[in-house]
């Protein structure tokens, strides 16, 4: 009974923190630095440009950008990744590159895409930056 009770009394603090208690502590303003990057998705798509993501030293991950826009050839500042352009028979509806974390350090993967209905009605005319930062470890 007394052990039921002691662990009740251990978890009531961790149920309450879950349910809008306070937040546990961050390294925020400790002089830790930024946060580090998060893990790299399977797919990498316009919808994560500004980004940083992590991936280990031969791991791989797909840069997806899709077809409503026409993307100049994705650069790479940095020898850390390569890009490899995916080639398909019939059109997926997105252009793809494999990004492979070839050494330790820090790459950035850009590209613009103008607009594919460029110069219809209702159409953006506004070009799409694309930017992300891909940390190897």
């Amino acid at each position: 009974m007394i052990r039921a009770v002691l662990c009740t009394a251990a978890l009531v603090p961790t149920l309450l923190g879950a349910c809008g208690g306070e937040d546990p502590p961050t390294s925020e303003g400790t002089g830790e630095g930024a946060p580090s990057p998060q893990e790299a998705p399977r797919v990498i798509t316009e919808a994560d440009s500004g980004g940083e993501f992590r991936l280990a030293v031969g791991d791989e991950t797909s840069l997806r950008l899709t077809s409503e826009y026409t993307w100049s050839e994705p650069t790479v500042r940095g020898d850390e990744v390569t890009l490899t352009r995916v080639d398909y028979i019939q059109d997926p509806g997105y252009s793809e590159w494999i990004v492979t974390a070839a050494a330790p350090g820090e790459a950035v993967v850009a590209s613009t895409g103008e607009p594919a209905c460029a110069g219809q009605e209702g159409c953006a005319d506004e070009p799409l930056d694309f930017q992300v930062t891909i940390s190897v470890e």
